[in-house]
């Protein structure tokens, strides 16, 4: 039954209102078991071994080198892939920008500083940091060589020549010389090994250095995404590999680097911010559709599923008003 029902909503035959009931019921089923402190380290364990990200290659085919004219048709201007700010009414473009100069303030960055950003997606933090800090020198790094050739063909546009983006593997971190800042958006959600992160990175900082982290978690518990069921249809389409961090994750991960100052994103950004990919999604089908034709074996199934996907983001950080999964910030200096 479930695979009829998942077979019918890839093709379009399922309303968004049973769409949303679902991925409501599955999403507060997970939350049905509380994680006790004995499993929470268990978990904490299980991710201290073995390589820093798994799976890099399904990440790359599922979300990051999808032609970035997909993109172009549902993110905002700034092509922002990850929670934007939602103020006063805010649209998507505003919402994005928001949240830039939100990561601007909290990381503390200033003109003439050296920054790498680690897991650049396209490029929506380290192009508007160079456009606003020309002193500065910015790093991009990114495993998918799709989002590598936009930054660099961008910058170039833009007449950008204080930024540089590399394709480099987390896995294996060889940059030259030392960060004033480092910035993380969305990128620890597809680590495994933090320990082993969060120790290459305190080497690539100066000793005056701090690293900025954007993770969306859960409140309490912490999980892998794994595919175990035909109900785990998001990880297998879309976050293999993946982790679901707690917002204390850090908290067991504190050798090489502290935190100094922390804060929450309500969810509803989250919300808000998939609810205007979906609304672009839907509005620029045609051209999505024709754009998928040339990446994907089914593009009319492909694209019910990228609607899926935003429509179970838009519920998922909704849950409890939005303080049940949501956004933290971190601000990190080197340990003593």
């Amino acid at each position: 039954m479930i695979k009829f029902l998942l077979y019918l909503a890839e093709r379009g035959y399922i309303p968004d209102i049973l769409i949303k009931k679902a991925a409501l019921f599955i999403s507060r089923r997970r939350l049905m078991a509380p994680q006790t402190s004995d499993a929470k380290e268990k978990f904490i364990n299980s991710i201290s071994n073995g390589d820093i990200a798994e799976k890099t290659r399904d990440a790359n085919d599922q979300h990051y080198e999808v032609p970035p004219e997909f993109f172009k048709n549902v993110l905002g201007k700034r092509l922002k892939y990850s929670c934007s700010l939602f103020q006063d009414g805010s649209n998507l473009d505003d919402a994005e920008v928001k949240m830039l100069d939100l990561y601007i303030k909290r990381a503390e960055i200033k003109n003439g500083q050296k920054i790498l950003d680690l897991g650049c997606g396209w490029g929506s933090f380290s192009i508007y940091a160079a456009e606003k800090f020309p002193d500065s020198k910015i790093t991009s790094i990114s495993n998918s060589f799709d989002q590598i050739e936009f930054i660099n063909t961008e910058a170039k546009k833009k007449k950008l020549k204080n930024l540089n983006a590399i394709k480099m593997d987390v896995n294996n971190l060889n940059l030259v010389g030392k960060f004033d800042r480092i910035i993380s958006i969305e990128m620890f959600e597809h680590i495994r090994n933090y320990k082993l992160v969060l120790s290459a990175l305190k080497h690539l900082l100066n000793n005056n250095g701090k690293l900025f982290i954007h993770i969306f978690c859960n409140k309490k518990i912490a999980y892998l995404y794994e595919v175990k069921h035909e109900l785990d249809w998001m990880t297998k389409f879309f976050f293999l590999g993946g982790i679901m961090p707690s917002k204390d994750i850090f908290n067991y991960f504190t050798d090489d680097l502290v935190i100094k100052k922390q804060w929450d994103v309500e969810g509803i950004h989250y919300s808000n911010t998939s609810k205007a990919w979906l609304k672009n999604h839907c509005k620029n089908k045609k051209e999505i559709i024709e754009i998928f034709s040339a990446h994907y074996d089914d593009p009319i199934v492909w694209f019910y599923r990228w609607k899926v996907f935003f429509l179970t983001c838009e519920v998922f950080f909704a849950i409890n008003d939005g303080r049940e999964y949501f956004v933290s910030h971190y601000l990190f200096e080197k340990a003593d």
